[in-house]
């Protein structure tokens, strides 16, 4: 894609964090950007803000583990701007932390809902679209997770590890048909999102929540972790850039390649998986 100038970006998850750094960057591009989420009023207020200041921006309440939900997303862009060129399936959650054994099937359907189904949901409704005028880009919010794992996050984990194999197999489908739509698959390291004092607010009777003393261990050195992570808006300059360059792969930085090229000599070599973490000294 030579320029962003005049397009259209959906993205999801897009009242905080990167999704709506994501947005903000979209605008300053030039591009006409349709925000969705499902906390209204904090969509509302954000997309307020962008159109105050000049840019072109609709704000469309959705919930990504819906499949009808992204239909209408596709349709309200649609509409609104006639096309849709750059979709970012960026919504996330930490979800439901404790030891996998112990979590209830709605700890795990409602986190992987949003985590995978929400893009599984998001690629079958707008990668037909993208094909049909083929300019266009897919960008699929994965993580450090999808290529390393730890305890306690096992609904998380599987489910980034799901964002990332789709992602390489959409890849490989869209090249081996022919077609100009880019893929580019975002794996975030630490960045300074609110993601982890979501979960912390949750009930823990609740999907979504920590369970047991050590998720409380896990999701206090998270937060404590997160803060000295990279801010939004330069995650939100890496999208940007690797649209423009098509470039698949997307790790906002190098601070999680031991780790990986240790789990991929594990693998090699038939050894005991160590824990994915990096030297956090």
């Amino acid at each position: 894609m030579d320029s962003l100038i005049g397009k259209t970006a959906v993205v999801t998850g897009a009242a905080s964090g990167m999704g709506l750094a994501m947005s903000r960057r979209f605008v300053e591009a030039g591009m006409n950007v349709v925000l969705s989420d499902v906390d209204e009023n904090k969509l509302t207020e954000e997309t307020r803000l962008i159109v105050a200041g000049g840019g072109r921006a609709i704000s469309v309440v959705a919930d990504v583990a819906l499949e009808d939900h992204h239909s209408m997303l596709l349709d309200r862009a649609i509409d609104e701007f006639g096309i849709v060129n750059v979709v970012c399936l960026n919504a996330g959650v930490t979800g439901s932390i404790g030891r996998s054994w112990a979590l209830t099937k709605q700890d795990w359907d409602w986190t992987l809902g949003i985590l995978l189904d929400g893009v599984i949901n998001g690629i079958r409704t707008f990668v037909p679209h993208l094909i049909d005028h083929g300019d266009g880009h897919v960008v699929t919010t994965a993580s450090i997770a999808g290529h390393v794992s730890s305890p306690y996050g096992g609904p998380y984990n599987v489910g980034k590890h799901g964002v990332v194999t789709l992602s390489e197999t959409l890849h490989h489908e869209l090249k081996a048909d022919g077609s100009s739509v880019g893929v580019t698959c975002l794996c975030p390291g630490f960045v300074q999102t609110n993601i982890v004092q979501a979960t912390r607010e949750r009930n823990s009777d609740e999907a979504g929540s920590g369970k047991d003393e050590k998720a409380d261990r896990w999701l206090e050195i998270s937060e404590r972790v997160l803060r000295t992570g990279l801010e939004p808006e330069v995650v939100a300059q890496q999208v940007h850039d690797a649209i423009l360059a098509n470039q698949f792969w997307l790790f906002t930085d190098n601070d999680w390649d031991a780790p990986i090229a240790r789990r991929s000599k594990e693998i090699v070599e038939r050894n005991v998986p160590s824990i994915g973490l990096p030297d956090l000294r």
